[in-house]
């Protein structure tokens, strides 16, 4: 689930120990980034509840099985490791900050140290357009308390707050063969056309872009033909529709089927750092060339970060790249995250080797909940996995080889993936469609529904203020609040080595 965001009222104090807040982001300094947008982090510790949206269950802290569909493959089991992050602290004790204490403390925390968030009352109407956020103090208090206030708008969500995300499978045999060309500008075009009408906010390539990565350049410049389309400008999109590419096997092989990776010289030449450096969704990319990228966009009041990672194929992914990927969901760390590669599932449903690699890295990351890829041609399966709570969809689809004579196409047939979020309804509908047909696959590895935690549209809790003081209420003023807006707000208090997080309460302004 998204770190901090799935929220439930508590009746008791939330007690968190310090390193419940999770374990620290990787440092990404070894590799540079450029450009991008930024989203506001917040401290975690928000109060929180484990609902499980796939059956209404409460997960635990215990790994949980692992499910995977497939054309051609049983479902697999996997069993899951113990998270890195500490322990909730225990219900009406303080929780300890994991920091020496300050002079005057003493040895130990004060175990009976108390905060509440006492005003306004949860639910309240207030007159606005300032609200003083009060935290009552309890208990021993050896030196000053300091509470961090955490405050966010509340969104009401409704279908228009619906959008869209659309895959493109492998197209090396649209680039490759004249005939089939058509379908993939095809594609694109559908895209631009629909932008509006179904809110279409970026669109991402699987990779295997061409048949000849180092061979054929008039390949690349078929493809930048098609994806030029997606370039155009206008108000909602003055840096075009937001796209990235993940690089396969074709694209950096030094022959056609090449599983050692040999270099990307016309990929960066077609769609590196240069072309995407001055728009606003790209966020950056991993060393001094684009085979690792990512992009940041916005669909209503939620952050979407996706990033695309090279095939690597007998070499397997790099550490170090991983460590950077990890490091850009981490600091965005209430956007929803979704990994683009070439190869991680299978035929089978299982995952290729870079594929598992990948996910022994994100199942630790709370905000990456989707991976797509494709490289298996004429197969879609997908998989579930949950590592203590979280969840993360892992997809498959490749069309390249499909030839349907009563449609007089090949190559794929133009058909690609749409992927429709709701976050009203905590979902992702997947669809199979085709552009140059006008035809959708209907079948249940082509049309199928995903939960997820969205929780982020409604809102994004933001620190607004850190009081520090010895007296038995913290107070701090919010002001600029909007007429008949909702607000919910939560404090995080720290005295002498304990910490308590306050529960969430909510207040209206009049």
């Amino acid at each position: 689930m998204l770190a901090g965001l799935r929220l439930s009222s508590i009746a008791l104090l939330a007690l968190v120990a310090a390193c419940g807040d999770g374990a620290p982001a990787i440092d990404p300094s070894a590799a540079s980034t450029t450009g991008g947008g930024s989203s506001t982090s917040s401290e975690s510790g928000a109060p929180t509840s484990t609902s499980n949206p796939d059956d209404g269950t409460t997960a635990t802290d215990q790994p949980v099985t692992t499910t995977a569909a497939s054309t051609g493959g049983e479902p697999g089991t996997t069993t899951g490791e113990p998270g890195t992050g500490g322990e909730p602290g225990t219900t009406g004790e303080p929780g300890t900050t994991g920091e020496p204490p300050l002079p005057g403390c003493g040895d130990t925390p004060p175990a009976d140290f108390q905060a509440e968030a006492s005003a306004p009352a949860d639910g309240a109407a207030v007159p606005g357009p300032s609200v003083d956020l009060v935290v009552t103090i309890g208990g021993q208090l050896l030196a000053d308390a300091t509470a961090k206030f955490h405050l966010r708008e509340v969104h009401a969500l409704t279908a228009d707050d619906d959008f869209t995300i659309v895959i493109l499978p492998d197209t090396q045999n649209y680039t490759q063969f004249p005939g089939n060309f058509p379908q993939y500008p095809a594609q694109t075009k559908w895209v631009w056309d629909h932008r509006n009408t179904d809110n279409i906010v970026a669109v991402l390539h699987n990779g295997d872009v061409v048949q000849h990565g180092n061979q054929q350049e008039i390949e690349w410049q078929r493809a930048e033909t098609a994806m030029s389309t997606l370039e155009k400008t206008g108000t909602k999109f003055p840096d075009g529709i937001p796209y990235g590419i993940a690089v396969g096997n074709h694209d950096n092989g030094a022959s056609s089927h090449d599983d050692v990776p040999f270099a990307t010289t016309f990929f960066n030449k077609y769609f590196g750092v240069d072309r995407f450096k001055d728009r606003g969704y790209y966020g950056g990319h991993y060393g001094n060339k684009n085979d690792n990228n990512w992009i940041l966009v916005r669909a209503g009041n939620l952050d979407i970060v996706m990033v695309s990672l090279e095939y690597r194929g007998e070499l397997g992914q790099d550490p170090d790249v991983l460590a950077w990927a990890r490091g850009v969901f981490e600091d965005h760390p209430n956007a929803l995250g979704i990994v683009n590669s070439h190869h991680i599932v299978k035929a089978n449903g299982d995952f290729s080797a870079e594929g598992k690699k990948i996910y022994e890295v994100m199942k630790k990351v709370d905000n990456v909940q989707l991976m797509t890829s494709g490289h298996i041609k004429e197969f879609r399966s997908r998989r579930t996995d949950n590592y203590m709570g979280h969840k993360i969809h892992s997809m498959l689809a490749d069309y390249q080889d499909l030839i349907v004579p009563a449609d007089d196409c090949a190559g794929g047939c133009g058909y690609m993936r749409i992927w429709r979020f709701s976050p009203a309804k905590d979902q992702v509908k997947v669809e199979t469609y085709s552009p140059s047909l006008d035809k959708s696959m209907t079948g249940p590895q082509e049309q199928f529904t995903l939960a997820l935690d969205l929780s982020a549209a409604t809102g994004v809790f933001e620190v607004v203020g850190e009081v520090a003081g010895h007296d038995a209420a913290l107070v701090h003023t919010v002001s600029d609040l909007k007429p008949g807006a909702t607000y919910e707000w939560y404090a995080i208090v720290k005295e002498c080595g304990a910490k308590v997080t306050t529960p969430m309460r909510t207040f209206t302004v009049e």
